[in-house]
């Protein structure tokens, strides 16, 4: 008998008995389609983190003052413990175009009101001179808060597109002087107006109540608030994207370790969120492949389920086994005709479970787009998932169920190669 003629023979058995094959697949089914719908999840995720933070180049160099491990009896920092401006702009001078400035800190809800007496709400945000580029955020029409902006605490601001619409609709808002109030009342002159994609097309949309951010230099900020602009206790840096950020990283931490050699209290400890970002993205590999292999037990269940079937079908067709022995089939034939049944089944059920693990996996990826864009439309906005299924955990289940398939139906196999034939003509 031919391998093609043992193929045939198989879906024959399968057509006889259409419900016992399902019921005999359904345990494979489950086992793969939890292994794809698992292997797929963590791929998916894998991929927006990666696209989301590396991608975008959107990873920081974060500079925390921080207490000495081996000093247990001092337990504070001190103003004299912190990173100073000279740091910061020793750190620029001595490595140029390697880092910008991108802290960021908010400071209140405020309000304008037009001549009019229309009220626009804003959400105000002291930033440093890099901290637009940091965020993807582009100026498109004046300038940028400038590092003389931030240094000389000048009164300047950054408005939205939105903004600039509602406010002044018909002119250019560029060097107005507006009014802000609110926890804070001042007055700043505007500089730049930066692009906002989504509260434009809301705006676009008829929507007019819209509050979006302005932003001020850093200092005048932290002047506002009453807090020291001229140190910091923790400091956000943006990496050149054309260099390595490892050793960006490791050049700043030595940088401060110089300058803190001294200090017999505090230290400087330089933190790359993008190795944060890669080390997270391993753990996410890690917990799939775990899971999976959890998963993955349930296909021992199936094949048991296989092999038990089998060795049913074997009973049933012993005096088919017991003509074909008579006709001289040889030993190796009738082994190849039961194993070819078994692989048939458990591929059939693979198939199966593959498609419904995909299935599964778009299915949850929509959901949780929607739920994103339903709890947290902001950050949906920056998160693009794109259901990614492993190529990989495709293949390892193909070759699964044909190995499940040669297994678990070896034993029945063997079973009817071994029957004598006199016996099996014999069995009723």
């Amino acid at each position: 008998m031919t391998f093609f003629e043992c193929i045939k023979m198989a879906f024959s058995s399968m057509r006889m008995n259409k419900m016992r094959s399902f019921l005999t697949m359904l345990g494979i089914i489950i086992g793969i389609s939890s292994v794809i719908t698992i292997s797929t999840i963590g791929t998916t995720l894998k991929k927006t983190v990666s696209d989301s933070v590396l991608g975008t180049g959107a990873t920081t160099i974060d500079l925390q003052v921080m207490l000495k491990d081996n000093n247990s009896n001092y337990t504070r920092i001190t103003k004299k413990d912190m990173i100073t401006e000279d740091m910061i702009n020793g750190l620029m001078e001595k490595y140029p175009g390697d880092y910008e400035l991108v802290t960021y800190n908010f400071l209140s809800e405020g309000e304008v009101i037009t001549e009019n007496n229309d009220a626009y709400v804003l959400r105000i945000a002291g930033i440093q001179q890099g901290y637009m580029s940091y965020s993807m955020q582009k100026v498109i029409k004046g300038r940028n808060i400038s590092s003389r902006d931030v240094s000389e605490k000048k009164h300047t601001a950054l408005v939205s597109e939105v903004f600039e619409k509602q406010y002044s609709p018909n002119e250019s808002i560029i060097g107005k002087t507006i009014s802000l109030s609110g926890n804070y009342n001042f007055q700043v002159t505007v500089v730049g107006i930066y692009g906002d994609k989504k509260t434009l097309q809301q705006y676009e949309l008829g929507q007019k109540d819209i509050t979006t951010f302005i932003y001020i230099p850093y200092t005048l900020s932290a002047k506002l608030k009453g807090t020291p602009s001229e140190v910091y206790g923790y400091v956000e840096l943006k990496p050149n994207p054309e260099k390595n950020p490892d050793i960006l990283t490791k050049q700043a931490q030595s940088y401060f370790d110089k300058l803190y050699e001294r200090n017999e209290h505090a230290k400087v400890h330089a933190l790359n969120y993008g190795e944060i970002t890669k080390v997270f993205l391993t753990v996410i590999d890690i917990l799939a492949v775990a899971f999976s292999l959890i998963a993955a037990i349930s296909l021992i269940v199936g094949g048991v389920g296989v092999m038990n079937i089998m060795l049913v079908s074997v009973v049933e067709r012993t005096s088919e086994i017991g003509i074909r022995k008579a006709l001289g089939a040889k030993t190796l034939s009738i082994k190849r005709q039961f194993i070819t049944e078994a692989v048939i089944i458990c591929l059939i059920g693979g198939t199966i479970g593959i498609g419904a693990g995909l299935g599964g996996s778009y299915l949850l990826g929509a959901l949780a787009k929607v739920l994103l864009n339903t709890m947290a439309p902001d950050v949906a906005e920056s998160i693009n998932i794109v259901t990614t299924p492993s190529v990989l955990a495709i293949i390892i289940s193909v070759l699964c169920s044909i190995l499940i398939g040669v297994i678990f139906g070896s034993s029945p196999a063997k079973r009817a190669a071994k029957m004598n034939p006199i016996d099996a003509l014999r069995f009723e």
